[in-house]
């Protein structure tokens, strides 16, 4: 009978969502993130780190919360167990609670090196010094590099350095030009006054051309809310609104 083969087909399907989520009805990811539990502010379960430079990089971000209160997480993984590294950033920034509750002034940064991907989350309360531009900057600029040489460590301290510079108050620096010379600015400004120049000679002659273009450049860093919970190195309540941006190597 034809609908033997759809209950037969049905079932085979549930077994099968059945395993792959588990009987909790979880994903592997998710029943890994929840097991994990800070071992500072320095958390390396992919062995990245020396005891001597997790140490230091302890010490700083130590003193970093001594000095403004800001708290900076960073993470090191094997693997995401087959997670998304935004979604996985983001719930894990809320089970620990990073950053001080009500000043939501956490920064997350993770890595997952089997996965060859990271991320930094940032706390609601810095979105305003590390927007999603200045993240992903920081990741091209100072741990991509790093990374792609098999610098792990390296990669993260570089990193960490720039993000407590910035929470601190520092402004991020220019990214270097990849020409130094002044020709493609001159030739820009000797078309931009031709340019200027022909409209003015067609407005006196009477055209009626000249529309300009309109271009406008939108930037909205678009943040879902999250509450913070479980409470990260004495803080708790610290929350993530999604702000922050990813990156592979």
């Amino acid at each position: 009978m034809w609908w033997k083969r759809h209950v037969l087909w049905a079932a085979a399907l549930g077994l099968s969502i059945s395993c792959a989520c588990g009987q909790d009805g979880k994903i592997e990811s998710d029943r890994f993130r929840e097991g994990l539990s800070p071992q500072g502010n320095v958390s390396d379960w992919a062995g990245v780190f020396t005891q001597e430079q997790k140490a230091a990089l302890e010490s700083r971000l130590v003193a970093l919360r001594q000095t403004n209160g800001a708290q900076l997480a960073v993470v090191a993984l094997k693997s995401l167990q087959g997670g998304e590294i935004d979604d996985f950033a983001v719930k894990l920034f809320e089970q620990w609670g990073i950053g001080e509750k009500g000043k939501d002034n956490g920064v997350l940064l993770l890595a997952a090196m089997e996965d060859r991907k990271m991320r930094i989350e940032v706390g609601y309360g810095l979105e305003g010094v590390l927007n999603d531009a200045k993240t992903g900057r920081i990741q091209d600029e100072y741990i991509v590099p790093r990374f792609k040489e098999g610098d792990y460590a390296q990669g993260l301290i570089d990193g960490a350095q720039i993000l407590m510079a910035v929470m601190g108050g520092e402004a991020l620096p220019e990214a270097a030009a990849a020409n130094g010379s002044p020709i493609p600015i001159l030739i820009f400004l000797i078309f931009f006054i031709l340019l200027f120049i022909w409209i003015a000679r067609s407005a006196r002659r009477g055209g009626r051309g000249g529309g300009g273009s309109d271009g406008r450049l939108s930037s909205g860093w678009s943040s879902g809310g999250s509450s913070g919970g479980g409470g990260f190195g004495g803080f708790g309540g610290g929350r993530s609104g999604g702000g922050g941006s990813s990156r592979g190597w």
